[in-house]
């Protein structure tokens, strides 16, 4: 097993192809290919299921995965520790993120850090907070924002910045019933369509459990579920219902009066964004700068 071949693997994953990660590493498609079936040979087991139109892992290929990142980033730690020098290197960090995070807090820390190394380059990943933090689990990123922790073992979460979800609702007649109050109730909404985020979304789930924690659910109300906070948010403003939404998706479109937003009363929708990382995994130089740079921006103190 050679640190070529983890190289090539390690890409594919990344890359989901072999024809991108050849590109990346400056490689035929063959030659990576080969890289690959030797790792398969030699370890005796399938690394990719091949019988779908989406490369995906094996159970052995996902265990394989994460011994083969560490592997790589310690190489690269060792390598600049016996040469001298523990600087950031030239590198393109990939950064999972839920989408309010994603879309509304991370491009100005990212523009930020990249102005002070710009070696490196930061790739944003949205997915929503379940799936972000198994990618963590599962080594397919580092570093991860998301808007709601999940039991994995090894899991570090560390709070950033305070968010709070807010009734964003249309600045029209038909909702003149709602902007004359200064905070809204349940039954408030119950007459309007409510519009929210898939499963797995950070903000569904604590709209969810503060629902549960009043008796209530999603089922007491016309619900429509969509997979993005900017299509909820243009949804909204072309009528199409009210949500329950993070004061951060909606705060511009409120500034020009395109939206209105109210508190809901007696849910407690306030929450904190978290960084989460593997405790396990051997960072590269630029990962753990990046670890602390999000803490020193955003964050609050570890474990609150």
């Amino acid at each position: 097993m050679e640190f070529y071949q983890l190289e090539a693997f390690v890409n594919v994953v990344a890359h989901k192809s072999f024809s991108r990660a050849a590109e990346v590493l400056f490689l035929s498609q063959p030659t990576v290919s080969t890289h690959v079936k030797s790792l398969e040979n030699e370890l005796g087991r399938p690394l990719f299921d091949r019988g779908k139109s989406e490369l995906n892992l094996t159970p052995a290929g996902e265990a394989l995965y994460r011994y083969a990142r560490d592997l790589l980033d310690l190489r690269d730690r060792a390598r600049a520790e016996v040469l001298g020098s523990n600087q950031v290197g030239v590198e393109t960090l990939a950064v999972a993120a839920s989408s309010v995070p994603c879309q509304y807090l991370l491009p100005r820390v990212v523009a930020r850090f990249e102005k002070d190394f710009p070696q490196v380059r930061v790739a944003l990943k949205q997915e929503n907070s379940r799936k972000a933090c198994e990618d963590v689990f599962n080594y397919r990123y580092p570093l991860a924002v998301v808007g709601e922790r999940y039991n994995l073992p090894r899991l570090r979460y560390h709070p950033l910045i305070e968010d709070e979800l807010v009734v964003a609702f249309p600045a029209g007649a038909d909702y003149a019933g709602l902007s004359a109050k200064a905070e809204l109730s349940l039954a408030d909404l119950a007459p309007y369509r409510l519009l929210v985020r898939e499963p797995g979304s950070g903000t569904r789930s604590l709209l969810e459990k503060e629902l549960a924690r009043m008796g209530e659910s999603l089922n007491s109300f016309t619900v429509s579920v969509y997979d993005s906070q900017e299509t909820i948010k243009q949804a909204v403003r072309q009528g199409i219902g009210l949500t329950v939404i993070s004061r951060f998706v909606v705060e511009d479109y409120e500034a020009f009066g395109l939206l209105l937003t109210r508190p809901l009363q007696d849910l407690s929708l306030h929450r904190r964004f978290c960084l989460v990382y593997h405790d396990r995994r051997v960072m590269s130089v630029a990962a753990a700068e990046m670890r602390d740079y999000l803490i020193s921006v955003l964050g609050g103190k570890e474990n609150e």
